[in-house]
């Protein structure tokens, strides 16, 4: 077995489920495994809540960290305007789906929603270094032994969620952690994602998804519970949709692209 195959989250039933393993296995602790998601909103979390409330369930101890406020989150049904107001209310839906899916409370950096990117470059440069730093710090305190992100394509194309991906890559292939020992993107497998999926969502070929993790009826409903928490950014009917879509796409399996420690040093790009 692969030394980081024995790291990974060795308190959860599955360090071979996030490995292309089909079945579950039993739990084995020898100690208490820690799981980090690193998402750009409040409500980003959705699209992984079944697989963070199975961890959680199972005895893992399940963080998220979330980058912004959320405070530009405007949306017809909630009549609230930007700004301290609805990062108020997003904060507290962002505790109570936590709570819901079982999670640790939830960290926030608290930085601007979209990064200051229309403020120049300066302004939003210094967005990206305290966010650089703040997951550096994550992965110091925590020494989570996997990691959750959004992938490059930022699954919907945000801007805000590709920067999130771009820096929690940049900080794991920054130095050779011990933990974070896998950092892992959350992907539709292509040709899986409904037609009447509400939301733009980039899919891939499934040769890129190294690995699945088993998801039961009582995950997808924990995370359907913590999705309504998010009321002020969707109704009733909305997150119905967006629920059945990710099951129908998921189909009890969540997939994930899985960035490897190196093994060994090719001596040409384009050979074998």
């Amino acid at each position: 077995m692969p030394p980081w195959l024995s790291r990974l989250l060795l308190a959860v039933c599955a360090v071979t489920c996030l490995a292309n393993c089909s079945r579950p296995s039993t739990a084995s602790y020898s100690r208490q495994a820690i799981l980090l998601a690193i998402f750009a909103h409040p409500d980003d979390e959705a699209s992984v809540g079944p697989v963070l409330a199975k961890y959680a369930a199972e005895g893992a101890r399940v963080y998220l960290a979330v980058a912004t406020d959320g405070s530009l989150g405007v949306t017809e049904h909630a009549a609230l305007p930007a700004g301290a107001e609805i990062a108020t209310v997003r904060a507290r839906e962002l505790q109570c789906a936590a709570e819901r899916l079982g999670l640790q409370p939830p960290v926030m950096f608290r930085l601007e929603d979209q990064l200051r990117m229309g403020s120049g470059l300066e302004a939003h440069g210094a967005q990206i270094n305290e966010l650089r730093a703040r997951v550096r710090q994550l992965f110091a305190q925590l020494q989570p032994d996997a990691v959750i992100t959004w992938p490059a394509s930022g699954w919907t194309g945000h801007p805000d969620h590709r920067l999130v991906s771009s820096v929690v890559t940049e900080v794991f292939q920054s130095q050779a952690w011990t933990r974070p020992a896998r950092l892992y993107f959350p992907a539709a497998p292509l040709g899986r994602l409904p037609a009447s999926n509400p939301l733009s969502a980039a899919a891939v070929d499934s040769r890129w998804l190294a690995a699945e993790v088993p998801v039961s009826a009582a995950d997808y409903a924990k995370a359907k519970q913590a999705w309504l928490c998010h009321q002020s950014q969707y109704t009733p009917p909305m997150i119905e949709q967006l629920h059945q879509s990710l099951v129908a796409t998921q189909q009890g399996t969540a997939q994930f692209i899985a960035l490897p420690q190196p093994r060994g040093k090719a001596t040409s790009l384009l050979g074998n």
